[in-house]
């Protein structure tokens, strides 16, 4: 891999880790946004496999849709088909959740749970990286 293209993937990653740390800083907040730190757990989804397409070549097209990415990585990352259900479920964070609708706030405990989740997803995908790079 091209130097640009592994400095590329790593800017991805540190761009999920920071949405990442937003998140976690919300949630330090005893009412923070439960909305907001999902947003951003989802964000930091949507960067991560962004990261891993720039590792693999694989162009990826402007979306919010975890399951399309995911789609596109899978057959260089297959062991990401694991987390396809949580990527389901938060891709409603990316777009849904951000302006006003008849879908209520996630209360703090799904909040928590969905933030875990993103943890661990990027915890996988910086190993996939490291180990491409």
């Amino acid at each position: 891999m091209k130097k640009q293209e592994i400095d590329l993937a790593r800017a991805w990653l540190r761009k999920a880790e920071n949405d990442l740390v937003s998140a976690r800083q919300i949630l330090l907040l005893c009412d923070g946004p439960t909305d907001t730190a999902c947003f951003h757990a989802q964000q930091a989804m949507e960067k991560a496999l962004k990261a891993l397409l720039t590792t693999y070549h694989v162009p990826f097209p402007k979306t919010h849709s975890l399951l399309r990415l995911l789609e596109l990585v899978l057959p260089f990352s297959p062991i990401l088909e694991e987390y396809r259900e949580h990527l389901a479920e938060l891709s409603v964070y990316g777009v849904e959740f951000r302006y006003p609708g008849p879908l209520p706030d996630p209360d703090r405990e799904e909040t928590l749970r969905l933030f875990k989740i993103a943890e661990e997803f990027l915890e996988t995908v910086r190993y996939g990286i490291s180990e491409d790079a």
